[in-house]
């Protein structure tokens, strides 16, 4: 009977040799010699292009495009290189066929083309694919706080009565909102949610947020700008001796101008009078 059981199990193992090879096979064929020369240009391309050598970058990475067609990798550096020489539609170009090969969607796609297209002040367009972007990846911050973005510059940048630019702005603030709630140790994104909860009307909240990005650096370690944010909001909630301290960290770090200067001495002047009244 043992006998019996290791025939069967050699028999066994004879009948997977073949299919294991042809396994193999297949894996090893899915390289075709197109494809290894597409990504060897590509990899020298992509070098070219972190040397700054844009001419080589984009002859290598166009080679590596021709020979394989499908690669949205090689289509997306291809595109880098466009955009940083100025060739924003040949990029952008580039970046829609990627799309349309990527098949079931690819939200990286869709946050470059966002990221360009509000650049170039296309608003309409960048929310579009900043939306499609959260759609295929709502727990990537990025999506979120691009789409905020978008909203944002649009509400600055382009005139119109002032309930639309309000609801711009508020829609913005919930987008950062929802980036903030996934990435909550993001520096640049809380200040941008702070000015746009600033410009919301909300200045508690800002100055909120204000703290938080501060609690992020090392004490007195902040950026010269946060504290610049900061007491903007301090003074539209009439914190005046909050406002003089941090003037007087603000000259500290250099930042010395004649406005800072008359604004530290209305400060100490008005709260002099709070103090003798």
């Amino acid at each position: 009977m043992f006998r019996l059981v290791v025939s069967c199990l050699c028999l066994c193992g004879l009948l997977l040799i073949p299919m294991v090879g042809c396994q193999l096979n297949r894996s090893f064929a899915t390289l075709s010699l197109s494809q290894i020369n597409s990504s060897e240009q590509s990899r020298k391309g992509v070098a070219a292009l972190e040397r700054g050598n844009l001419t080589e970058a984009e002859e290598r990475l166009e080679h590596a495009v021709k020979l394989s067609k499908n690669d949205i990798n090689h289509r997306r550096y291809y595109a880098e290189v466009l955009w940083q020489q100025g060739k924003h539609q040949e990029a952008l170009g580039q970046l829609d066929e990627a799309v349309k090969r990527s098949g079931q969607g690819n939200a990286s796609l869709h946050i470059s083309l966002a990221e360009k297209y509000l650049i170039i002040q296309e608003y309409t367009t960048a929310y579009r694919h900043a939306d499609e972007a959260v759609r295929l990846d709502s727990q990537d911050f990025r999506s979120w706080a691009l789409r905020g973005r978008t909203k944002r510059w649009q509400a600055a940048n382009q005139a119109g009565y002032a309930e639309h630019t309000a609801a711009m702005l508020h829609q913005a603030r919930e987008d950062y909102l929802r980036a903030a709630s996934l990435a909550p140790g993001d520096r640049e994104l809380l200040v941008e949610l702070a000015t746009v909860q600033m410009g919301c009307g909300q200045p508690e909240q800002a100055l909120a947020t204000w703290l938080s990005v501060q609690s992020l650096y090392p004490q007195e370690g902040e950026p010269v700008e946060v504290l610049i944010g900061k007491t903007e909001t301090l003074m539209v909630l009439h914190r005046f001796d909050e406002v003089e301290t941090n003037l007087l960290a603000i000259q500290r770090r250099g930042l010395n101008s004649p406005e800072v200067e008359r604004q530290l001495q209305e400060m100490t002047a008005t709260n002099r009078n709070n103090i003798r009244r």
